[in-house]
């Protein structure tokens, strides 16, 4: 081990431990002899073991099997990217380490596929090279420095000869000339060119000096892309792609990628077994958007995530002009408004509702329909959805179907009758969730957060958290998994119980 790796063990074990469910992997494929490596970026190690970077494994192909299986034994879950269908070789895994709430993304790689940012062109001879001498750096097997270099060198070059990668070195603020100090500090040269003659003969000892000279003084642009097209055509024969091909497939991969980002503001990645719908229920401050737009922020990082709010649906395209009457029959008929009727239905399951109210509740079931199926669909299709609200399967309950069997019996009118029954079919049609999370809180610390908070709109009277807390029908989900999650704690360890519960479901 030179100085320099031995300054980093030193360094990382004393001020920086793997996470937990990083250190319980290592130990699963240790303890199978598998064969790997952590390939790139060795300089910031500390980074990946601790969520902060991916984690890059290089795996021997045939310990590729037993790798996968440690994966989904530690709950890491397949995921796959945009990139994914352009990069055979290349897996991805999502892990979420249980005691700190981090999710952890770890690459898996069966081949040494570099060069170009975006679909990896170069496919080269490296897997043994890097993988028969290693160091254990925390755990983690890492290649000799000296592979490391050739690796760098190599991909530095090819990267300088494709337009969409100067692009991005051009904008990039992340210096080279760092990882190169480190890579050559106690390099032993003699044996860089031993490992590249044997393994990249293509590249001869001057060629790749002249390189390293370039990359060492951070040498002009020009000079670089000159080389980098001498490496190109030295190492043509492992090309994936001609040159016409790899721009068309890299120009879709950067148009889908700007696509998901900037029209649906959403990452690319999506798990293999599929998205899930999550529902926040709960009578009113209980904490719901809160806790969507931090279970957002969390599983976002990597995944395609979007929040709905089903308790106040869109308008579509049936119930859009309808609306627009609504704040004039407040006006008109202010004895009829919601929340005073909803309280007088509290003890009343036979009571006479207003027509208009009834038109009210049919739209929202309309609209709540819709947006829960577009909801599902998206699901069916990878991402994860958290709504804030969803529809009970009880009837009477907060945010489901509203008439009761008693209510429509009992009504005289032949049009509310069929509208009331309308209500129920269009709840029905609703789709489950995939898990629901039930958050309670006690109703004077509802209260007391009702006063505080600074929502869009005007606040909800005490009168109404308070029935909205007390209502007689709680709410049912016969086709999902429901957690009572009680808000009272501490926010960080509820969070942190969250992630937990979710974890398993997604």
């Amino acid at each position: 081990m030179t100085a320099t790796q031995i300054k980093l063990v030193n360094d990382f074990t004393s001020d920086i431990q793997p996470l937990g469910q990083v250190s319980a992997l290592l130990d699963r494929v240790n303890e199978s002899k598998c064969r790997y490596c952590h390939w790139k970026t060795n300089l910031d190690l500390e980074k990946a073991l601790s969520g902060v970077d991916d984690l890059d494994l290089l795996v021997a192909g045939e310990d590729f099997a037993a790798f996968n299986i440690a994966l989904l034994q530690e709950n890491f879950k397949e995921a796959e990217s945009i990139t994914s269908r352009f990069q055979p070789g290349v897996y991805h895994f999502l892990g979420n380490d249980a005691a700190t709430g981090t999710l952890l993304n770890a690459h898996l790689h069966s081949r040494t596929m570099t060069g170009d940012h975006f679909i990896k062109s170069w496919v080269l001879p490296f897997e043994e090279m890097l993988l028969e001498k290693t160091t254990k750096v925390a755990g983690m097997p890492v290649p000799r420095k000296e592979a490391e270099l050739i690796i760098y060198v190599v991909r530095s070059m090819i990267k300088h000869a494709s337009l969409f990668d100067l692009l991005l070195i051009l904008r990039s603020k992340k210096p080279g000339s760092r990882e190169y100090r480190y890579l050559t500090e106690d390099i032993d040269m003699v044996l860089t060119r031993e490992l590249l003659n044997r393994h990249l003969p293509e590249i001869d000892d001057v060629l790749f000096s002249d390189a390293m000279q370039l990359l060492g003084r951070e040498g002009r642009l020009l000079d670089k892309l000159r080389l980098g097209l001498i490496f190109k055509r030295r190492l043509v024969k492992y090309r994936r792609y001609n040159a016409l091909t790899q721009t068309a497939i890299t120009s879709y991969a950067v148009l889908r990628m700007v696509w998901n980002r900037v029209v649906h503001r959403h990452k690319h990645m999506t798990l293999r077994n599929g998205g899930c719908v999550i529902a926040l229920i709960g009578p009113q401050a209980t904490g719901k958007s809160t806790i969507a737009a931090e279970l957002k922020r969390w599983l976002g990082v990597e995944l395609a995530v979007s929040t709905i709010h089903a308790g106040k649906p869109p308008r579509t395209f049936a119930t859009l002009l309808p609306s627009l009457a609504i704040p004039l029959a407040r006006k008109l008929m202010p004895g009829q408004a919601t929340v005073k009727i909803e309280k007088d239905a509290v003890d009343n399951d036979t009571r006479r509702f207003p027509l208009v109210f009834v038109v009210r509740k049919v739209m929202l079931a309309w609209d709540r329909r819709a947006l829960l199926r577009r909801a599902w669909k998206k699901a069916a299709n990878g991402k994860v959805v958290i709504s804030d609200r969803y529809p009970s399967d009880l009837v009477g309950a907060i945010d489901g179907a509203t008439f009761r069997d008693d209510a429509i019996d009992a009504e005289k009118s032949t049009l509310k009758k069929f509208l009331m029954k309308a209500e129920r079919r269009l709840y029905d049609d609703i789709p489950s969730p995939d898990l629901v999370l039930e958050l309670t809180v006690s109703t004077e610390k509802a209260i007391e957060r009702n006063l505080k908070r600074n929502k869009k709109g005007p606040k909800h009277t005490t009168d109404y958290v308070r029935l909205r807390h007390s209502m007689k029908y709680k709410p049912v989900f016969d086709g999902a998994p429901v957690v009572r999650i009680s808000t009272d704690d501490d926010f960080e360890a509820m969070m942190l119980r969250i992630k937990q519960i979710v974890w398993p479901i997604l």
